[in-house]
C-alpha cells in the first residue's frame, strides 16, 4: 500500500510540474533594435585649451553577446570599450566624426564642457542612426552658465 501512494504522489508531482509549466509562461525574448550611428559634434575655433577651456566626449556600443564595436573617428579605426575624446582633441575648434563599424543594441553618446576663459564658443551636433537624424542641434557655451552644458543620448530601444 504505501509504494501505491508513493507512485500516485510521484505521478501527481510530475502532473502538477507539467500543467505549471506550460510554455505561455516562458519569458518572451527580448529584441533589441540594431544601431547604427554616425555622430558629428562640432566645436568652434573659439574654444581654447590655454584660456582653461574644458570639452569632453565618450561613446560606446555593446553587443547582445557582450563584444564592444569598434569606431571610426575622423577615418582612424578605434578599438576601446569606451572611446573618450576631450579638450587635446577639440583644441582651436574642430569637427570630429564618429561612426560605428557594425551595428550593435547597446550604446550611449555623452558629451559636454564648459567656458573658463572670456570668449564664448559653440558647440553643433547632428547624430544619425540608421541614416535618420534622431538629434540634431547647437549650443553658446559661456562663462559661468549654470547649469555647464552636457548632452546625452542613449541608444537601448526595444523593437
Amino acid at each position: 500500500m504505501k509504494i501505491k501512494s508513493m507512485y500516485l504522489m510521484v505521478l501527481t508531482l510530475v502532473t502538477l510540474a507539467f500543467v505549471g509549466c506550460s510554455k505561455d509562461d516562458d519569458p518572451k525574448p527580448v529584441n533589441f533594435k540594431d544601431h547604427d550611428i554616425t555622430a558629428t559634434i562640432t566645436v568652434s575655433k573659439e574654444f581654447k585649451k590655454a584660456e582653461d577651456d574644458y570639452f569632453n566626449l565618450s561613446i560606446s556600443g555593446g553587443k547582445e553577446n557582450g563584444t564592444f564595436v569598434d569606431w571610426d573617428i575622423n577615418g582612424t579605426k578605434v578599438t576601446d570599450d569606451i572611446i573618450q575624446l576631450g579638450t587635446d582633441d577639440f583644441d582651436g575648434g574642430k569637427t570630429i566624426v564618429l561612426k560605428s563599424l557594425e551595428k550593435f543594441q547597446f550604446g550611449s553618446l555623452k558629451f559636454g564642457g564648459f567656458e573658463f576663459g572670456s570668449t564664448p564658443y559653440t558647440v553643433t551636433w547632428k547624430i544619425e542612426d540608421n541614416g535618420k537624424v534622431v538629434d540634431e542641434g547647437s549650443k553658446v557655451i559661456i562663462k559661468d552658465a549654470d547649469p555647464q552644458f552636457l548632452k546625452m543620448v542613449s541608444f537601448n530601444e526595444v523593437d
